[in-house]
Protein backbone atom coordinates (compact mmCIF):
# COMPACT_ATOMS: atom_id res chain seq x y z
CA UNK A 1 0.00 0.00 0.00
CA UNK A 2 2.79 2.41 0.74
CA UNK A 3 3.89 1.92 -3.08
CA UNK A 4 -0.23 2.83 -4.11
CA UNK A 5 0.28 5.91 -2.07
CA UNK A 6 3.76 6.96 -3.25
CA UNK A 7 2.45 6.35 -6.99
CA UNK A 8 -1.07 8.09 -6.44
CA UNK A 9 0.06 10.44 -4.28
CA UNK A 10 3.95 11.61 -5.57
CA UNK A 11 4.11 11.81 -1.87
CA UNK A 12 5.71 9.71 1.31
CA UNK A 13 5.98 9.24 4.64
CA UNK A 14 9.44 9.88 5.54
CA UNK A 15 10.91 10.22 9.41
CA UNK A 16 14.14 12.06 8.84
CA UNK A 17 15.27 13.74 13.06
CA UNK A 18 11.88 14.09 14.37
CA UNK A 19 9.73 15.50 11.29
CA UNK A 20 7.52 13.16 9.73
CA UNK A 21 5.77 14.01 6.50
CA UNK A 22 2.19 12.87 6.19
CA UNK A 23 0.34 12.73 2.57
CA UNK A 24 -2.91 14.58 2.20
CA UNK A 25 -5.28 12.23 0.92
CA UNK A 26 -8.43 15.26 1.73
CA UNK A 27 -8.78 15.72 -1.74
CA UNK A 28 -9.90 11.97 -2.63
CA UNK A 29 -13.63 10.43 -2.34
CA UNK A 30 -14.54 8.99 0.68
CA UNK A 31 -15.37 5.18 1.12
CA UNK A 32 -19.03 4.54 1.04
CA UNK A 33 -20.13 2.85 4.17
CA UNK A 34 -19.71 -0.92 2.62
CA UNK A 35 -16.47 0.33 2.13
CA UNK A 36 -16.92 0.41 -1.78
CA UNK A 37 -15.60 2.96 -4.51
CA UNK A 38 -15.97 3.83 -7.92
CA UNK A 39 -14.64 1.78 -10.95
CA UNK A 40 -11.16 2.19 -10.92
CA UNK A 41 -10.64 3.14 -7.09
CA UNK A 42 -10.83 1.01 -4.31
CA UNK A 43 -11.16 1.84 -0.46
CA UNK A 44 -7.92 2.80 1.69
CA UNK A 45 -9.48 1.38 4.88
CA UNK A 46 -6.75 3.19 7.33
CA UNK A 47 -7.83 6.33 5.47
CA UNK A 48 -11.86 5.53 4.62
CA UNK A 49 -10.39 7.15 0.83
CA UNK A 50 -10.71 5.84 -2.72
CA UNK A 51 -7.72 5.75 -3.89
CA UNK A 52 -6.85 4.62 -7.60
CA UNK A 53 -6.03 1.36 -8.68
CA UNK A 54 -2.50 0.78 -9.88
CA UNK A 55 -0.75 -1.95 -11.14
CA UNK A 56 -2.59 -4.50 -12.87
CA UNK A 57 -5.19 -2.72 -13.08
CA UNK A 58 -3.43 -0.20 -15.24
CA UNK A 59 -1.68 3.06 -14.99
CA UNK A 60 -2.46 4.98 -11.79
CA UNK A 61 -4.75 7.78 -12.14
CA UNK A 62 -3.30 10.87 -10.35
CA UNK A 63 -6.95 12.52 -9.77
CA UNK A 64 -7.13 15.94 -8.33
CA UNK A 65 -4.15 18.36 -9.31
CA UNK A 66 -1.63 18.21 -5.75
CA UNK A 67 -1.79 21.30 -3.93
CA UNK A 68 1.07 22.84 -2.64
CA UNK A 69 2.27 23.70 1.35
CA UNK A 70 1.17 27.23 0.32
CA UNK A 71 -2.64 26.34 -1.09
CA UNK A 72 -1.86 27.18 -4.85
CA UNK A 73 -2.92 25.01 -7.14
CA UNK A 74 -0.40 23.55 -9.33
CA UNK A 75 -0.82 21.61 -12.83
CA UNK A 76 2.11 19.68 -13.14
CA UNK A 77 0.32 18.54 -16.81
CA UNK A 78 1.38 21.66 -18.93
CA UNK A 79 3.57 21.47 -21.23
CA UNK A 80 6.35 23.73 -22.73
CA UNK A 81 5.70 24.96 -26.31
CA UNK A 82 9.26 25.15 -27.96
CA UNK A 83 7.37 26.61 -30.74
CA UNK A 84 8.86 26.91 -34.38
CA UNK A 85 12.87 28.17 -33.94
CA UNK A 86 14.61 30.04 -36.17
CA UNK A 87 17.30 27.98 -37.38
CA UNK A 88 19.58 31.44 -38.24
CA UNK A 89 18.64 31.76 -41.87
CA UNK A 90 17.66 35.35 -42.38
CA UNK A 91 14.30 36.28 -44.51
CA UNK A 92 16.08 39.48 -46.46
CA UNK A 93 12.93 40.58 -46.83
CA UNK A 94 11.42 40.60 -42.81
CA UNK A 95 12.59 43.00 -40.52
CA UNK A 96 15.34 41.72 -38.11
CA UNK A 97 15.02 41.87 -34.27
CA UNK A 98 16.10 45.35 -33.13
CA UNK A 99 16.03 47.22 -36.37
CA UNK A 100 13.24 48.83 -37.95
CA UNK A 101 11.68 47.78 -40.71
CA UNK A 102 12.86 49.18 -44.18
CA UNK A 103 9.95 51.14 -45.78
CA UNK A 104 9.71 53.85 -48.39
CA UNK A 105 8.79 57.03 -47.52
CA UNK A 106 5.68 57.49 -50.05
CA UNK A 107 5.18 61.47 -50.31
CA UNK A 108 7.60 63.32 -52.99
CA UNK A 109 7.47 67.22 -53.56
CA UNK A 110 4.87 68.20 -56.73
CA UNK A 111 6.26 68.52 -60.15
CA UNK A 112 5.27 70.85 -62.96
CA UNK A 113 3.84 69.98 -66.20
CA UNK A 114 6.72 70.21 -68.91
CA UNK A 115 8.98 71.73 -66.12
CA UNK A 116 12.61 70.35 -65.20
CA UNK A 117 12.29 68.45 -62.24
CA UNK A 118 14.98 67.57 -59.10
CA UNK A 119 14.10 65.86 -56.06
CA UNK A 120 15.37 62.49 -54.04
CA UNK A 121 13.26 59.64 -52.92
CA UNK A 122 13.68 59.15 -49.01
CA UNK A 123 13.25 55.94 -47.05
CA UNK A 124 12.95 54.66 -42.87
CA UNK A 125 14.49 52.29 -41.08
CA UNK A 126 16.86 49.48 -41.90
CA UNK A 127 20.40 49.87 -42.29
CA UNK A 128 21.84 53.35 -44.54
CA UNK A 129 22.92 53.94 -46.55
CA UNK A 130 19.59 52.78 -49.21
CA UNK A 131 20.30 52.21 -52.76
CA UNK A 132 16.87 52.23 -55.32
CA UNK A 133 15.94 50.79 -58.12
CA UNK A 134 12.84 51.19 -60.24
CA UNK A 135 11.23 48.15 -60.66
CA UNK A 136 9.51 48.42 -64.08
CA UNK A 137 8.79 51.37 -66.46
CA UNK A 138 9.29 54.83 -65.15
CA UNK A 139 7.00 57.79 -66.91
CA UNK A 140 7.96 59.23 -70.16
CA UNK A 141 10.94 61.96 -69.13
CA UNK A 142 11.66 60.36 -65.42
CA UNK A 143 14.62 58.84 -64.20
CA UNK A 144 16.16 57.93 -61.11
CA UNK A 145 19.81 56.82 -59.74
CA UNK A 146 20.76 54.42 -57.46
CA UNK A 147 20.67 57.25 -54.62
CA UNK A 148 16.65 58.03 -55.10
CA UNK A 149 17.27 61.34 -57.19
CA UNK A 150 14.38 61.48 -59.18
CA UNK A 151 14.96 64.34 -62.53
CA UNK A 152 13.29 64.86 -65.92
CA UNK A 153 10.69 66.78 -66.78
CA UNK A 154 6.98 65.17 -66.27
CA UNK A 155 5.26 64.85 -69.58
CA UNK A 156 1.74 65.77 -68.58
CA UNK A 157 -0.02 67.14 -65.81
CA UNK A 158 -2.05 64.54 -63.03
CA UNK A 159 -0.72 61.54 -60.52
CA UNK A 160 2.63 59.81 -62.28
CA UNK A 161 3.41 56.49 -61.34
CA UNK A 162 6.73 55.67 -60.09
CA UNK A 163 7.08 51.33 -58.97
CA UNK A 164 10.19 51.42 -56.52
CA UNK A 165 12.63 49.11 -54.84
CA UNK A 166 14.68 50.10 -51.89
CA UNK A 167 17.44 47.95 -50.41
CA UNK A 168 19.25 48.58 -47.17
CA UNK A 169 22.90 48.04 -46.29
CA UNK A 170 22.23 45.55 -43.52
CA UNK A 171 23.75 41.99 -43.21
CA UNK A 172 21.87 40.82 -44.75
CA UNK A 173 20.34 42.87 -46.63
CA UNK A 174 16.68 43.83 -46.46
CA UNK A 175 14.20 45.39 -49.49
CA UNK A 176 10.71 46.97 -49.29
CA UNK A 177 8.80 47.83 -52.66
CA UNK A 178 6.05 50.50 -53.02
CA UNK A 179 4.34 52.65 -55.85
CA UNK A 180 5.73 56.36 -55.05
CA UNK A 181 3.09 58.87 -56.36
CA UNK A 182 4.63 62.11 -57.99
CA UNK A 183 1.89 65.01 -58.90
CA UNK A 184 2.52 67.13 -61.59
CA UNK A 185 0.76 70.47 -61.83
CA UNK A 186 -0.91 71.59 -65.02
CA UNK A 187 1.70 73.91 -66.64
CA UNK A 188 0.24 77.68 -66.06
CA UNK A 189 0.13 79.95 -69.61
CA UNK A 190 -1.03 82.55 -71.02
CA UNK A 191 -3.70 81.44 -73.25
CA UNK A 192 -4.17 84.96 -75.55
CA UNK A 193 -5.53 85.38 -77.41
CA UNK A 194 -2.91 86.96 -79.66
CA UNK A 195 -3.40 89.38 -81.20
CA UNK A 196 -5.85 90.42 -79.26
CA UNK A 197 -9.20 91.57 -80.92
CA UNK A 198 -8.76 94.73 -82.79
CA UNK A 199 -9.67 98.10 -81.46
CA UNK A 200 -12.15 100.30 -83.17
CA UNK A 201 -11.35 104.04 -82.79
CA UNK A 202 -12.93 106.03 -80.63
CA UNK A 203 -15.17 102.83 -79.45
CA UNK A 204 -16.16 101.03 -76.67
CA UNK A 205 -13.35 98.25 -76.68
CA UNK A 206 -13.69 94.75 -74.28
CA UNK A 207 -11.38 92.53 -74.61
CA UNK A 208 -10.33 89.47 -71.62
CA UNK A 209 -7.09 87.57 -71.95
CA UNK A 210 -7.12 83.93 -71.10
CA UNK A 211 -4.71 81.22 -68.80
CA UNK A 212 -4.72 77.43 -68.80
CA UNK A 213 -3.28 75.31 -66.65
CA UNK A 214 -2.42 76.37 -63.22
CA UNK A 215 -5.13 76.84 -60.80
CA UNK A 216 -7.85 79.20 -61.05
CA UNK A 217 -8.80 81.86 -60.36
CA UNK A 218 -6.04 83.82 -62.02
CA UNK A 219 -4.86 87.26 -61.27
CA UNK A 220 -3.75 89.22 -64.38
CA UNK A 221 -1.36 92.50 -64.29
CA UNK A 222 0.78 94.45 -66.94
CA UNK A 223 4.61 93.68 -66.66
CA UNK A 224 6.45 96.35 -64.97
CA UNK A 225 6.94 99.72 -67.08
CA UNK A 226 4.60 97.92 -69.33
CA UNK A 227 1.50 99.63 -70.95
CA UNK A 228 -1.83 99.40 -72.68
CA UNK A 229 -2.85 102.17 -75.32
CA UNK A 230 -3.74 105.33 -74.05
CA UNK A 231 -7.58 104.96 -72.56
CA UNK A 232 -7.65 101.30 -72.04
CA UNK A 233 -7.18 99.74 -68.62
CA UNK A 234 -6.72 95.91 -67.42
CA UNK A 235 -8.44 94.36 -64.61
CA UNK A 236 -7.05 91.65 -62.16
CA UNK A 237 -9.89 89.11 -63.98
CA UNK A 238 -8.03 90.05 -67.47
CA UNK A 239 -10.57 92.16 -68.93
CA UNK A 240 -9.59 95.08 -70.90
CA UNK A 241 -11.91 97.88 -71.24
CA UNK A 242 -12.03 101.80 -72.43
CA UNK A 243 -11.87 103.56 -75.52
CA UNK A 244 -8.72 104.70 -77.47
CA UNK A 245 -7.56 106.75 -80.42
CA UNK A 246 -3.70 105.64 -79.95
CA UNK A 247 -3.18 104.56 -83.70
CA UNK A 248 -0.54 101.62 -84.40
CA UNK A 249 0.11 98.08 -82.81
CA UNK A 250 0.64 98.66 -79.18
CA UNK A 251 2.67 95.45 -77.48
CA UNK A 252 3.13 95.08 -73.79
CA UNK A 253 3.50 91.90 -71.15
CA UNK A 254 1.44 90.67 -68.96
CA UNK A 255 2.30 88.63 -65.70
CA UNK A 256 -0.44 86.04 -65.09
CA UNK A 257 -0.43 84.13 -61.41
CA UNK A 258 -2.36 81.21 -60.61
CA UNK A 259 -3.84 80.37 -57.07
CA UNK A 260 -1.73 77.01 -56.26
CA UNK A 261 0.32 76.91 -53.26
CA UNK A 262 2.91 77.57 -53.88
CA UNK A 263 2.14 80.16 -57.06
CA UNK A 264 3.05 79.49 -60.33
CA UNK A 265 2.90 83.10 -62.89
CA UNK A 266 3.99 83.33 -66.02
CA UNK A 267 4.76 86.43 -68.48
CA UNK A 268 3.53 86.45 -71.83
CA UNK A 269 3.90 89.35 -74.94
CA UNK A 270 0.38 90.57 -76.52
CA UNK A 271 -0.44 92.67 -78.55
CA UNK A 272 -3.74 95.60 -79.58
CA UNK A 273 -4.04 97.22 -83.12
CA UNK A 274 -6.28 100.32 -83.46
CA UNK A 275 -8.83 100.11 -86.48
CA UNK A 276 -11.08 102.37 -87.89
CA UNK A 277 -14.92 101.86 -86.92
CA UNK A 278 -17.06 101.13 -90.04
CA UNK A 279 -21.07 101.28 -90.24
CA UNK A 280 -20.95 98.07 -91.35
CA UNK A 281 -20.53 94.48 -89.80
CA UNK A 282 -16.61 94.08 -89.35
CA UNK A 283 -14.69 91.20 -87.19
CA UNK A 284 -12.33 92.74 -84.54
CA UNK A 285 -11.37 89.07 -83.28
CA UNK A 286 -8.45 87.69 -85.64
CA UNK A 287 -7.19 84.94 -83.05
CA UNK A 288 -9.02 82.78 -81.06
CA UNK A 289 -7.32 81.79 -77.60
CA UNK A 290 -5.32 78.48 -76.95
CA UNK A 291 -7.40 76.11 -74.96
CA UNK A 292 -6.37 72.70 -73.27
CA UNK A 293 -7.83 69.12 -73.07
CA UNK A 294 -10.66 68.51 -70.04
CA UNK A 295 -11.00 72.07 -69.54
CA UNK A 296 -13.58 74.69 -69.60
CA UNK A 297 -13.29 77.02 -73.08
CA UNK A 298 -15.17 80.39 -73.60
CA UNK A 299 -14.36 83.06 -76.09
CA UNK A 300 -16.62 86.26 -77.67
CA UNK A 301 -15.99 87.22 -80.75
CA UNK A 302 -15.82 91.06 -81.17
CA UNK A 303 -17.22 92.76 -83.78
CA UNK A 304 -18.26 96.20 -84.50
CA UNK A 305 -20.64 97.96 -86.92
CA UNK A 306 -24.25 96.69 -87.72
CA UNK A 307 -26.51 95.64 -85.63
CA UNK A 308 -25.77 92.70 -82.84
CA UNK A 309 -29.38 91.92 -82.98
CA UNK A 310 -29.88 90.98 -86.10
CA UNK A 311 -25.82 88.87 -86.69
CA UNK A 312 -26.10 85.59 -88.04
CA UNK A 313 -23.11 83.49 -87.49
CA UNK A 314 -21.83 80.45 -89.29
CA UNK A 315 -18.85 77.91 -89.42
CA UNK A 316 -18.03 78.32 -93.26
CA UNK A 317 -15.17 75.37 -93.71
CA UNK A 318 -13.04 73.28 -91.38
CA UNK A 319 -14.03 71.99 -88.33
CA UNK A 320 -14.08 72.77 -84.51
CA UNK A 321 -12.22 71.10 -81.75
CA UNK A 322 -14.10 68.06 -80.84
CA UNK A 323 -15.91 69.14 -77.44
CA UNK A 324 -16.33 72.66 -78.89
CA UNK A 325 -19.65 74.31 -79.69
CA UNK A 326 -20.53 77.58 -81.46
CA UNK A 327 -23.01 79.67 -80.44
CA UNK A 328 -25.08 81.09 -83.89
CA UNK A 329 -26.49 84.12 -82.02
CA UNK A 330 -24.02 84.82 -79.70
CA UNK A 331 -20.70 84.48 -81.67
CA UNK A 332 -19.54 83.00 -78.58
CA UNK A 333 -17.08 79.89 -78.99
CA UNK A 334 -17.88 77.47 -75.90
CA UNK A 335 -17.31 74.12 -74.20
CA UNK A 336 -14.20 71.42 -73.22
CA UNK A 337 -11.86 70.42 -76.08
CA UNK A 338 -11.36 66.25 -75.90
CA UNK A 339 -8.21 66.10 -78.19
CA UNK A 340 -5.53 68.24 -78.45
CA UNK A 341 -4.01 69.78 -81.68
CA UNK A 342 -4.28 72.67 -84.17
CA UNK A 343 -7.68 73.15 -85.70
CA UNK A 344 -8.51 75.45 -88.40
CA UNK A 345 -11.89 76.84 -89.29
CA UNK A 346 -13.75 79.58 -90.80
CA UNK A 347 -16.33 82.28 -89.03
CA UNK A 348 -19.18 84.37 -90.77
CA UNK A 349 -21.32 87.10 -89.35
CA UNK A 350 -23.73 88.05 -91.62
CA UNK A 351 -26.28 91.70 -90.70
CA UNK A 352 -28.65 92.22 -93.17
CA UNK A 353 -26.80 92.50 -96.38
CA UNK A 354 -23.19 93.09 -95.05
CA UNK A 355 -20.96 90.24 -93.66
CA UNK A 356 -17.89 89.29 -92.74
CA UNK A 357 -15.21 86.78 -92.37
CA UNK A 358 -12.16 85.43 -90.67
CA UNK A 359 -9.71 82.30 -90.61
CA UNK A 360 -9.20 81.07 -87.52
CA UNK A 361 -6.56 78.38 -86.07
CA UNK A 362 -7.31 77.00 -82.64
CA UNK A 363 -4.68 75.42 -80.21
CA UNK A 364 -5.24 72.72 -77.66
CA UNK A 365 -2.58 71.38 -75.10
Amino acid sequence: MRKLLAALTGAVVLVVGACTFVPDLSRFAACDPAGGCPSGTSCLAAENRCLPACGEGGPCDDGPAPVDDAGTEQDAGVEVDAGSVDSGVADAGEPDPGTPALALEPSLPDAIEGASYSARIQARGGTPPYAFTATSDLPEGISIDSAGHVIGKPPRAGNLSLPMEVTDSGNPRKRARGNLTLYARPLLRIAGPEPLADAASNRDYTERISATGGKGPYSFALAPEQSLPSGLTLAADGTITGTTTQAGKTSFMVVVTDSDTPPQSVTGTLSITLTNATGNVKLLSRAVPTGRVGSDYSYTLQTTGGSGSLFSWSVKDGALPPGILFDTKEGVLYGKPTSGTDFTFEISVVDLLANDKQSYSLHVD
